[in-house]
């Protein structure tokens, strides 16, 4: 169902609410190992802590893809994203490890509620068959947020400590969120009708919307490498500033978001067969090139080939799941989908906080660059009963 021109205002206020969203969300995470050692808390107390966020998101982003075409009014919006802003201020007040976790669950569980709705009107915003174009363009909002919290983040924490991160983020927050709370959403054509049931899950977990699923969970656990990783190891490793931790990761996030501008109309012609393994072999080179580095430079290009190969797969998987999902399915699709993606970001520091504080650092890359293999393995070994080209989504 695509959005026509009378619905501009809709897709921008999208646009903007995804900005300011990751922003937020960035500039409060990207400086969370600076707070944990500030705090005497250890790498693994901040992998779990990091594990309970993403339980957030997981056990409720399924949720919000259900209701997702009903959260569009100024209630709903207005609701929850008032209860996103008191659990972001309250993390402000944690000072032991397991007041954190919590907080950070909790947040996790109401930052995303807006996510499904807001991946839906983005991968529709173009009309039928430009999933992958209109997922890039999203995600280049969502991209330009991500990047400038990080940046900034770490300066800000120089500045001023952690309640300034949390203050200019709540700011960033309310600011981008206003214009998607006030949009008039009596008027924005969301789909109404699904089938419900037993019936409706079991056709929205087909072998394609399985595979994607499985896919993603392994591309997130990699992806933790950068996101969640690397203000550690670059440090520890490599010598940099924390200045610099946040301008390396910023810069990541940056290639990932143009790499999905620029190739979702290749991946929406191309298909899954094509890009998705390219995506996964990417993310091995990057961690295997971070492993084999012996200067900052070295691991900064690493870390922007895992980047390119992060943004590839980005605007590839969810089209490729929901290819067969029907419109008024599709909410939940994006938010089970989404339930898979924060399953990933919760087993990825797990299992890497694990690994580094038993075998060390830089024993980071040969295990993620061992779970993109195994992805990619698992891609070309399923390969045979992949569609050569997407099928329009939400499409029969």
């Amino acid at each position: 169902m695509p959005l026509v021109a009378a619905e501009r205002r809709v897709v921008l206020s999208v646009y903007l609410a995804s900005l300011g969203t990751w922003a937020a969300y960035a500039l409060i995470l990207v400086v969370l190992p600076f707070r944990f050692e500030q705090l005497h808390l250890s790498v693994v107390e901040y992998g779990i802590a990091l594990a309970a966020y993403a339980l957030g998101t997981l056990a409720t982003e399924s949720l919000w893809g259900y209701l997702a075409f009903r959260l569009g009014s100024f209630r709903s919006l207005a609701t929850l994203g008032t209860a996103t802003v008191l659990a972001m201020l309250a993390l402000g007040f944690a000072r032991s490890f397991g007041v954190f976790a919590l907080l950070l669950g909790v947040y996790g569980m109401l930052v995303v509620y807006s996510t499904p709705l807001m991946r839906w009107l983005g991968m529709n915003a173009l009309g039928p068959g430009k999933a992958g174009h209109g997922l890039g363009r999203l995600g280049l909002f969502l991209g330009i947020g991500l990047s400038v919290g990080t940046s900034v983040g770490p300066v800000l924490y120089l500045l001023g400590g952690f309640w300034l991160n949390l203050y200019v983020g709540t700011a960033v927050f309310v600011l981008s969120t206003l214009p998607l709370v006030l949009v008039p959403w009596h008027t924005v054509p969301l789909p109404r009708e699904r089938s419900r049931g037993r019936g409706s899950l079991r056709s929205l977990f087909e072998r394609q919307f399985v595979r994607a699923s499985a896919l993603v969970v392994l591309y997130f656990m990699v992806y933790t490498l950068v996101t969640n990783f690397l203000q550690y190891y670059s440090i520890g490793l490599f010598h940099v500033t924390i200045e610099a931790t946040g301008y390396i990761i910023g810069a990541a996030r940056g290639v990932a978001l143009l790499t999905g501008l620029l190739v979702g109309g290749l991946a929406d012609r191309w298909g899954a067969r094509r890009t998705v393994p390219l995506g996964f072999l990417l993310l091995m080179a990057g961690a295997a090139g971070t492993w084999l580095s012996s200067t900052s430079l070295d691991m900064v290009v690493a870390t922007l080939v895992l980047a390119i190969g992060a943004g590839w797969l980005g605007v590839s998987l969810l089209p490729m799941a929901l290819s067969r999902t029907l419109p008024g399915d599709q909410g939940t699709g994006v938010g089970v989908f989404g339930s898979f993606e924060d399953l990933g970001s919760v087993l990825g520091p797990l299992l890497l906080g694990v690994v580094y504080a038993t075998f060390g650092p830089r024993s980071l890359f040969p295990v993620a660059a061992a779970i993109a293999l195994i992805a990619l393995a698992f891609t070309l070994a399923t390969d045979s009963s992949l569609p050569a080209r997407r099928s329009e989504p939400g499409r029969a």
